[in-house]
């Protein structure tokens, strides 16, 4: 009994052993492993439409990769796991999805014995429109209608003047016209000087919170001064200045770090304007210290607008700098100083 209880206790440490060390070899691979990248692309002389480039990331020694292409206005995508195109495989069974529900879908189409429907066919059953007795009804409501006016406009008084020379309907009309401008008259005036009445309420209400405005206005430009005053003292403290010089220091070699360690290049330029080529020269000789003078500018002063040329470029990134780099600066103490006056600002 006892045998068989040491067996299984030694054979779960040795899975958890085998379990740590795939952790610890992850680990050492994230640190020591680099991460390695590259690009390359090219233009000959004519439209942006003919430019080609690439770019390519990779991992465990090219193991895992990515890379992207253009040529042609066209981009690639693609994705290798130990060399197997996944995107590739993506591709492929997306399609056959696709192949097997569109025979799905004409499998359905097809009818009983086998033949296709034809579903553009008019259908047998229709209504005759010439004989329908929806249509004489609605000529028999038609005609009864045109009696009935015609009858209204028999009835109706031939002499329409003697209607309207009658004195009493005319001055009640007149009366009801007066009475309704005189209401809309008042109405518009109570209505201006109800206006009028808010606006001066609104004008006195603002002259009497101006010495309450007074006093927030000092408040806020005592508390502006005070905001002042911490940000002066906290910028020109010692310990947040060895701080930032630390932090400028670190990121300057980091981005050294990662900077790519080989670029070669050739470039030849023209623009229609000569001081505009002069222009970009200059700003081109600014960036000499970044590629350390491996791509060759060359500019051609033929007054027409012209550009082509290659550039390629590859460098590596290592995990272990990049750790390295954010212990120095999280156990540091003056930054640690700065941090908690931040909190507690």
């Amino acid at each position: 009994m006892l045998h068989i209880l040491w067996m299984i206790i030694k054979f779960i440490l040795i899975l958890i052993g085998i379990i740590l060390g795939l952790l610890l070899l992850v680990l050492l691979l994230l640190l020591f492993c680099p991460v390695r990248y590259q690009a390359e692309g090219m233009k000959e002389a004519g439209s942006f439409r003919t430019a080609t480039g690439r770019a390519r990331i990779s991992w465990l020694f090219g193991g895992v990769s990515f890379s992207l292409g253009f040529t042609e206005g066209q981009t690639d995508v693609d994705f290798r796991l130990f060399g197997i195109p996944l995107m590739k495989l993506f591709k492929k069974i997306k399609n056959r999805k696709k192949k097997q529900t569109s025979d799905a879908d004409k499998k359905e189409t097809l009818d009983d014995s086998g033949a296709w429907k034809d579903e553009g066919e008019p259908s047998d059953t229709y209504i005759e429109t010439t004989d329908s007795p929806l249509l004489e009804s609605f000529e028999d409501v038609q005609k009864h209608g045109e009696e009935d006016t015609e009858s209204i406009q028999a009835a109706s008084p031939e002499n329409e003047e003697e209607i309207l020379s009658d004195q009493d309907v005319e001055k009640e009309r007149r009366w009801h016209e007066t009475a309704e401008k005189l209401k809309k008259l008042f109405y518009n005036l109570g209505n201006k000087t109800r206006k009028l009445w808010d606006k001066i309420k609104a004008v006195y209400r603002r002259i009497m919170k101006i010495p309450e405005d007074m006093e927030k206005l000092s408040r806020k430009k005592d508390a502006l001064c005070d905001k002042i005053d911490w940000w002066s003292a906290f910028i020109g403290h010692p310990r947040t200045q060895e701080a930032v010089s630390l932090v400028r220091t670190k990121v300057f070699r980091l981005l050294r770090h990662v900077f790519p360690t080989r670029i070669e290049g050739e470039l030849a330029f023209d623009c229609t304007d000569p001081s505009v080529t002069g222009s970009i020269l200059a700003i081109l000789g600014m960036t000499i210290p970044l590629h350390r003078n491996c791509i060759r500018v060359t500019p051609l002063f033929e007054n027409r607008n012209v550009l082509y040329g290659y550039a390629r470029f590859r460098g590596r990134v290592y995990g272990v700098m990049l750790v390295k780099t954010a212990l120095e600066l999280y156990f540091d103490k003056n930054i640690k100083y700065v941090i908690r006056r931040w909190k507690h600002k």
